[in-house]
């Protein structure tokens, strides 16, 4: 491979991703500052970058340094090689994509979204109806663009965890749900008579931030390459290799609430922040997947954030900021944020609930791509399969088929990735604890380095070269397998059995 065919990729390539941080600036405004009456014409602006970056992208000559690079012989471990390898595989994938359809798309997404917002507002699934038709038409139209050999899912699913099949998920989930639910149900039943264990509110909101920026330095997040912002739906997103922004909801009558939403996407945010910045825009720099990016913020949340260890350190703080709490305990706000109990928000579900909240969509998303399921008949069949897990009656869309964003951006085949961070999660913590030196005493003391740095050296920074379930299997040692998270969740409803 001459070197000037592969400096001229990587120029194209950081390029592309100059547009694509700019269209992620662009989103992450929308979701925080852009007045309403400005959605349509942001929808054009981040249309014009996303055809104009497909269009960078599918052009012959990329094709050509790609072609020149595979017949380079390259050492098949070394940046240069993965670097091709994976860009040869989104320039077969994206150029069977019409730049008009990309575009289309983007502006689907974007008038979609504030649709959606309104939506919920109102708790009135009619108002976003007609955006989620055309949603779920431009995915099922992306699969047989892209291709595939049994679902239509496969292939969206593929663009978020590679090597993953709808069959495999599918089987895991049916295998895992009837596990959870006697969990679910031993769990809700001994915690029925608990009382309430977090002392009224409220809880102002400037000291919330307070507490949850204090929270998340310490877990390692830069506030010199990032910043904390409020929107509807809290998220993570990296607009360059030091910038890095979350966003976060705020209940003045429980501070866990956000509180666990800021370790959640600080969890995604250290993450970005662990890649190889000299890499950014390219695969080496870039997180594998995000069953892998869910395991990183899940692990954060639950395995560090919902232990008495973390309460036995930031007690004493959240009293100082909250003094309502000086009469309760450590072991209370524990028990508090572990507690079992059925409920309609996957964002505020407890750990033991979360999947059944997982499988629900996955199976919703699934039977819409493939055709099983039309859009109009959404909110009947989320409350029928809610009831059906859950064991309890949907009275709203707000706390139903609206409560989440993610179809409002075309996110189909991403929901079942939040599970697979689970499994990945339990996984790497079990590992750590066995690994990392003195893991148990520094995080009872709030030290958080050592696991920081476990994560970076075994996930962080090897970007995409390997496939997640590898990636996995070579930082715990063992096959990618749900008994860690099983094993977890027994743990979590032993507290209260």
């Amino acid at each position: 491979m001459s070197q000037s065919a592969y400096q001229s990729l990587l120029e194209r390539i950081r390029e592309i991703s100059l547009l694509g941080s700019i269209n992620s600036t662009l989103h992450w405004d929308q979701e925080t500052y852009l007045p309403k009456a400005g959605t349509v014409y942001r929808g054009d602006q981040m249309a014009y970058l996303s055809g104009r970056a497909h269009r960078l992208f599918t052009a012959a000559e990329v094709g050509e340094w790609l072609a020149e690079a595979a017949e380079a012989g390259l050492e098949p471990d070394s940046t240069e090689a993965v670097n091709v390898r994976w860009l040869k595989r989104d320039y077969d994938r994206a150029t069977k994509l019409p730049t008009e359809f990309v575009e289309e798309c983007t502006r689907t997404e974007t008038i979609g979204n504030e649709a959606w917002a309104k939506a919920r507002a109102a708790s009135d699934f009619s108002i976003f109806a007609p955006h989620l038709k055309k949603l779920v038409d431009q995915a099922r139209r992306r699969a047989d663009y892209l291709g595939f050999e049994e679902s239509r899912y496969d292939a969206l699913l593929d663009l978020h965890e590679q090597g993953a099949t709808t069959l495999a998920v599918s089987t895991l989930f049916d295998e895992l749900a009837p596990a959870l639910t006697e969990l679910v149900a031993q769990g809700a039943s001994a915690c029925e008579s608990l009382p309430v264990l977090l002392p009224e509110g409220p809880y102002p909101e400037a000291l919330q931030k307070q507490f949850n920026a204090e929270v998340a330095s310490a877990m390692g997040f830069s506030f010199e390459s990032g910043r904390i912002d409020t929107t509807t739906h809290p998220f993570c997103t990296t607009l360059g290799p030091h910038d890095h922004r979350i966003t976060n909801r705020y209940e003045l009558d429980d501070f866990t609430s956000s509180l666990y939403c800021i370790m959640h996407e600080t969890g995604h945010a250290l993450y970005e922040m662990g890649l190889p910045a000299d890499q950014y825009g390219l695969p080496c720099g870039s997180a594998v997947s995000l069953g892998v990016h869910e395991s990183q913020s899940r692990l954060w949340e639950n395995h560090i954030g919902r232990t008495l260890p973390f309460w036995e350190h930031w007690f004493h703080r959240a009293c100082e900021l909250f003094p309502q709490l000086k009469n309760s305990t450590p072991e209370k706000l524990w028990q508090h944020v572990n507690r079992v109990k059925r409920s309609f928000i996957r964002v505020e579900a407890d750990e033991v609930t979360y999947d059944l909240h997982i499988i629900l969509r996955f199976r919703l998303e699934r039977a819409l791509i493939e055709g099983d399921l039309e859009v109009d008949d959404l909110p009947a069949a989320w409350n029928q399969m809610f009831e059906e897990l859950m064991g309890l009656k949907v009275e709203k869309d707000s706390q139903g088929c609206l409560q989440d964003i993610h179809w409002s951006f075309g996110g189909f085949g991403y929901f079942c990735t939040y599970s697979l961070g689970n499994i990945n999660a339990a996984q790497l913590m079990e590992s750590a604890h066995a690994i990392v030196p003195n893991l148990e005493q520094d995080l009872r003391t709030g030290q958080y380095g050592g696991m920081l740095n476990w994560l970076r050296e075994n996930v962080h920074q090897a970007g995409m070269r390997q496939l997640p379930l590898d990636l996995i299997n070579r930082a715990t040692g063992a096959p990618v397998s749900p008994e860690a998270h099983l094993r977890h969740l027994a743990d979590k409803v032993s507290i209260f059995v």
